[in-house]
């Protein structure tokens, strides 16, 4: 699981000796369109991610961030840009991003199962969770994220 950055400031310009760590994580979408998001106790809202296990593909670890997380079990559909930011411990990351659909048997109230990291998490309307969202290359994922599932919620 991963903490939310204290800086999430592109680094690819940035000079570091490491190469950045690799994480993966999930813009979820519920059968209705509603998107699920998680509350640090920073306060920093954002979609769930976390750090690759040994063996793991992105996809993998972002299925199983989402339901470590935040109890939802969902399935990737399609990638999404990646981001990089530095953590508040320093550290350069590297995010590897997939629009997900909440199975449909998940609720769409609030996740049940959230990792003491987090101070609450649920299914919110894209509209409000635009405006939730604490850090705005989270929000150009949403937009990536709704125009790829545009069509498919209607399904």
């Amino acid at each position: 699981m991963a903490s939310p950055a204290s800086s999430r400031e592109a680094s690819a310009g940035a000079a570091s000796s490491a190469a950045p760590t690799p994480g993966a994580g999930g813009v979820v979408l519920d059968a209705a369109g509603q998107v699920l998001l998680v509350r640090y106790r920073s306060g920093a809202w954002a979609f769930p991610k976390g750090h690759v296990e040994v063996g793991e593909t992105f996809a993998q670890t972002a299925v199983r961030e989402v339901h470590e997380e935040t109890g939802v079990t969902a399935t990737p559909l399609a990638p999404l840009p990646d981001t990089r930011y530095t953590n508040d411990r320093g550290e350069a990351r590297v995010i590897h991003w997939f629009v997900m659909r909440a199975a449909p048997t998940d609720p769409v109230a609030a996740p049940t199962a959230l990792e003491d990291t987090f101070a609450e998490g649920g299914f919110f309307p894209a509209e409000q969770a635009a405006g939730m969202l604490t850090y705005p290359e989270d929000q150009q994922l949403l937009r990536a994220a709704l125009a790829l599932t545009s069509g498919v919620n209607s399904r």
